[in-house]
């Protein structure tokens, strides 16, 4: 989808009479919050994803089932945290808790940016998988009760698909971005590091980190040379991607401070859906 397609809608929705998402709903600031947190979070987390499992399979050398437990740590305190997510924010408000998991998820790029390493394998991710997973956890809940909490009850079904669609979105623009980062990152370093191979190695070589392990064997005895290369430029391809998220994550938390849910709102609007829900059963 380009940009016209996107203005497009935007001004279709505005005319009908009947639009299937009122685009003038997004002057709830809950709403719109809560929407780009998980636009953002959900993008991140799938770049994350797009590099982490080619980094246990082609660098560590790990099977599929084995970098599926590798991501375990995350995915584990992120159930934790997305359970702890709704009693903090009652105390604290929805915009400090989400603030806190998106402050949470850039330290864990910037972790992984910093210290992921060939030599180091796993251990040298693992505390940014950890945080990163609590900070997912932190920020998903409150922004998806941004969204539905900030829509009357007979507009439940669009609170709902917006919050799918901007997941789906966010996956879709996290790939589409961090992959091809990771990827010029990889290629421009590699290409650097094989300046004493030839030049048809070299453009094998780039195509990927698969592809240069594959004619690895074909060296000789710069094999190893060869592999170490390979892995190393893709960890410089990983730093790179991570650093962009670092960047995106702190703008999504200057927008949550500024345009972020009204803290202290959290009673009002619970007394304003059991209002709605004793209206209609009324």
């Amino acid at each position: 989808m380009g940009i016209t397609d996107v203005v497009g809608f935007i001004l279709w929705e505005i005319k009908h009479n009947a639009p299937l998402l009122d685009i003038r709903l997004f002057r709830e600031r809950g709403l719109t919050s809560g929407s780009v947190s998980l636009l953002t979070v959900f993008g991140v987390q799938a770049g994350l994803f797009i590099v982490l499992f080619p980094f246990f399979q082609g660098v560590l050398g790990w099977s599929g089932l084995r970098s599926t437990l590798g991501m375990m740590p995350m995915a584990i305190l992120m159930m934790i945290s997305s359970g702890l997510a709704p009693k903090l924010a009652l105390r604290i408000g929805s915009k400090y808790t989400m603030a806190l998991g998106i402050t949470l998820g850039s330290i864990g790029s910037m972790l992984m940016a910093i210290f992921v390493s060939v030599e180091t394998g796993y251990l040298s991710v693992l505390p940014g998988l950890i945080i990163m997973g609590l900070g997912m956890g932190f920020s998903m809940r409150p922004a998806t009760e941004a969204i539905t909490s900030s829509l009357p009850v007979d507009r439940q079904g669009v609170a709902s698909a917006l919050n799918d669609i901007t997941r789906e979105l966010g996956t879709a623009l996290g790939v589409a971005l961090l992959g091809p980062l990771v990827t010029a990152g990889y290629s421009r370093s590699v290409a650097t590091k094989l300046q004493d191979f030839s030049d048809d190695v070299i453009a094998t070589a780039k195509e990927g980190l698969a592809h240069a392990q594959a004619i690895a064997p074909s060296m000789g005895n710069k094999e190893e040379v060869l592999v170490r290369f390979a892995r190393e430029s893709f960890v410089s391809g990983w730093q790179q991607a991570m650093w962009v998220g670092v960047v995106i994550m702190t703008a999504l938390l200057l927008c949550i401070f500024f345009k972020g849910p009204q803290n202290g709102s959290n009673k009002e609007r619970s007394a304003s859906v059991e209002s709605d829900k004793k209206s209609l059963d009324g």
